[in-house]
């Protein structure tokens, strides 16, 4: 009876370690296994990200800085005309209630025939982009706006009924009267006929604006 006892008790130890044994191998391979296609599928990951960001030396490409602050009312939008925008951010930077007629002042200038700066540089120049003027004249141009000549007391102001009335009315007298010629194109010129009194500083002012609006 002990003898049987002993004799099942090594077989028991015996088939133990062996199913121990096979456990541990089977873990194994399994283990290899999924590090194997783990490292198959980040390599797979690691040379397409490669592929896809390496330059071919076929296509074009450009480096752009990025815009500093006095870019920021340029556009980048890539339009058939940009200008309406140019004029509206500028506006919009500086709180103008021109702001909604950009368009306006775009359309005006082409039919016309002068650079649609004009209109924005001089209302800029002379009021502050509308900020400071007569109460009540929608005039930001100084447009008409002098001493009486029998009483230099007293303020002589042509008003209009809204800013559109003003950009109407005043734009066909741009063409006739300042921007004529070279003078389209010349602050110095048009200064001697729109503000003879300044001592420069008035085609000055254009000349930065219109830099800013380039």
């Amino acid at each position: 009876m002990l003898k049987k006892f002993l004799y099942l008790l090594v077989l028991f130890i015996i088939i133990t370690r062996v199913t121990l044994a096979l456990n541990r191998l089977s873990f194994t391979d399994f283990g290899s296994t999924s590090i194997s296609t783990q490292n198959f599928f980040l390599k797979s990951q690691s040379d397409q990200s490669l592929t896809e960001t390496i330059l071919s030396p076929d296509e074009p490409y450009v480096f752009a800085a990025l815009p500093t602050f006095d870019q920021q009312i340029k556009t980048s939008v890539k339009t058939a005309d940009a200008r309406p925008e140019i004029v509206r951010q500028y506006l919009h930077k500086f709180g103008s209630p021109l702001e909604t007629h950009s368009d306006l002042i775009v359309s005006l200038s082409d039919q016309y025939q002068f650079d649609y700066r004009w209109l924005v540089a001089i209302a800029q120049q002379e009021s502050g982009l509308c900020k400071h003027i007569p109460d009540n004249s929608y005039n930001c141009w100084g447009w008409g706006i002098y001493p009486e000549p029998s009483n230099p007391e007293i303020l002589k102001v042509t008003r209009f009924d809204s800013y559109e009335d003003a950009l109407r009315r005043i734009a066909p007298q741009f063409t006739k009267i300042f921007l004529k010629g070279n003078h389209s194109k010349d602050p110095l010129e048009v200064m001697k006929t729109y503000t003879p009194p300044s001592d420069g500083s008035w085609a000055n002012g254009i000349s930065q604006f219109f830099d800013h609006l380039e």
